[in-house]
């Protein structure tokens, strides 16, 4: 299958190795089933052998949730990343979110459904998500607990879609994620230091 994917291509063994950085031996090794051959690499061929152009294939696919306008995406068509799948629930930021970037594919609102079934989800290298941290940052949870309000994962509207996050990523396994960080974050529920 890889043989015919690469013949598609258009593409020497020499090239791919070359655009992945990574040695023609170890292309020659998933020829013959020696190993596995890299996900991202056989999505580039079969990508290259629909007729793109080496200038405009994609390195690596990626999805973008809790996109807001597009902060993280910005660090990842760069370097050869391609969005395949967004999800921003405000509708100013989708609306701002199709200016900066005026794809092809649906920007969806509420996550929910789609980690209840991720398989509605594209094929991704990488999974970026800016989930929301109100629940979770210092500022939040002063004002929560203020409104007598629950917070972090006890925050039914927003303080559950990390787990969300965890449910998408266990589907789909990808290559690498990034999760939008807030101070707060990594010991939230936990004792305070001493």
């Amino acid at each position: 299958m890889l043989t015919e994917l690469i013949e598609k291509s258009g593409l020497s063994r020499m090239e791919i190795a070359a655009r992945f950085k990574i040695a023609e031996s170890k292309i020659v090794a998933w020829e013959t089933g020696v190993a596995n051959a890299d996900r991202h690499i056989v999505d580039f061929l079969r990508f290259m052998g629909e007729g793109e152009t080496i200038s405009n294939a994609p390195a690596f696919r990626f999805i973008d949730l809790f996109a807001g306008i597009g902060g993280l995406r910005r660090g990842f068509e760069p370097i050869g990343g391609r969005c395949v799948f967004t999800s921003e629930w405000d509708l100013k930021c989708q609306e701002t979110y199709r200016r900066n970037y005026p794809d092809n594919h649906e920007i969806v609102g509420d996550i929910r459904p789609f980690a209840e079934n991720p398989e509605l989800i594209p094929e991704h290298d990488v999974l970026l998500a800016g989930f929301p941290c109100q629940p979770f940052s210092i500022a939040g949870v002063s004002k929560k607990n203020a409104l007598g309000r629950p917070h972090g994962f006890l925050c039914d509207t927003q303080g559950t879609l990390f787990f969300d996050t965890a449910q998408i990523i266990a589907h789909h396994r990808p290559a690498a994620f990034v999760l939008e960080n807030v101070k707060n974050l990594e010991r939230h529920g936990l004792p305070p230091e001493k």
